[in-house]
């Protein structure tokens, strides 16, 4: 991993993620769009250049700074990813560390995914053939657990308008005001803000987050969340197992089985598929169980795609990737 200067419209230094066993099966478009996830603030793909930019955290001894990022695959070498920091031309060896492992872990770009991968694709041949397994997520897992909470009881545009309110509080919060409210979907560097962190969200009352995000109930699910967190009572690591982060989810008011479940895919716990109102319609569709129902749907899940256990999620949104694309 090393930094270069260059000149373009984006002009700042360019660091290398090397994809080193990952090289052979990666794909930045089918990596980032394999999920929508992707499509929420302060994410935005550009499929044209096929480039994902958002801003970053970079950690030093004295500040947290929040930088615009830009990254791509060159086709004429696949062993890397450009990973641009807009607007600079040089980082501390910390914050390229630090920085390429949030990029790292939101694009699944490690041996252990890597491996999972690979025996997923030994179950499952028709994912191997198109190059599906690499489901993206966000850069910490406290962005993945806020915007899996946002998913529940209500529809995607309203999760995405809810996402991109959030990262308008984080630029608030910085000392920055809005001057006009942006189209969903809009790319912004200058003014982008980042998803907020627990510590940046610790003094925000729940009456704020519900009438400036239009949160609704999320909002008290959410700040009971971040208090937990910014006490000591709850933390929460990608290396925690299964059982640990399920019972410390569940702790918390607000957050049921869907949005656990949901967490865990993104930490690469695939064994439980996440049950809302679309998981039983797919049921309904795909697999002609027309007596699908909120009482049934997990049993239904479980027997339909227990033989790709333990990634049962994964077979599951292949199907449903699938759908929606075509």
């Amino acid at each position: 991993m090393y930094e270069k200067e260059m000149s373009s419209p984006y002009d700042g230094c360019v660091l290398y993620l090397l994809l080193g066993s990952s090289s052979l099966t990666f794909d930045l478009e089918k990596a980032v769009c394999s999920h929508g996830f992707f499509m929420m603030a302060p994410n935005h793909w550009d499929p044209a250049t096929k480039t994902l930019q958002r801003p970053f955290r970079l950690f030093s001894s004295s500040s947290t700074t929040t930088v615009v990022v830009r990254i791509y695959q060159p086709s004429n070498d696949s062993s890397n990813l450009h990973v641009q920091v807009v607007g600079t031309h040089f980082i501390s060896s910390q914050d390229k560390q630090v920085l390429l492992a949030q990029v790292s872990r939101m694009l699944r770009v490690s041996e252990k995914e890597e491996n999972d991968i690979s025996e997923f694709h030994e179950i499952h041949p028709g994912a191997k053939i198109v190059g599906f397994g690499r489901i993206f997520r966000s850069p910490t897992l406290f962005e993945d657990i806020v915007k899996s909470i946002l998913l529940c009881n209500c529809g995607w545009g309203r999760s995405l308008d809810m996402a991109r309110a959030l990262c308008d509080v984080q630029l608030e919060l910085k000392g920055f005001k809005q001057k006009a409210k942006r189209k969903r979907g809009a790319a912004e560097t200058s003014s982008l803000g980042d998803f907020p962190t627990s510590k940046e969200l610790a003094n925000v009352k729940k009456e704020f987050l519900e009438k400036r995000c239009n949160l609704g109930y999320r909002a008290e699910t959410i700040v009971r969340l971040v208090r937990s967190i910014e006490s000591g009572e709850l933390h929460f690591e990608d290396d925690q197992d299964y059982n640990t982060v399920t019972i410390m989810l569940e702790s918390v008011k607000g957050i049921g089985s869907f949005t656990s479940s949901y967490v865990l895919t993104c930490m690469g716990f695939y064994q439980r598929i996440p049950a809302d109102t679309e998981t039983i319609r797919h049921i309904k569709q795909v697999h002609a169980r027309e007596i699908c129902s909120a009482k049934t749907v997990n049993k239904d899940a479980n027997e339909i795609y227990k033989k790709y256990a333990p990634f049962q999620y994964l077979a599951y949104w292949y199907v449903s990737y699938h759908l929606l694309i075509s």
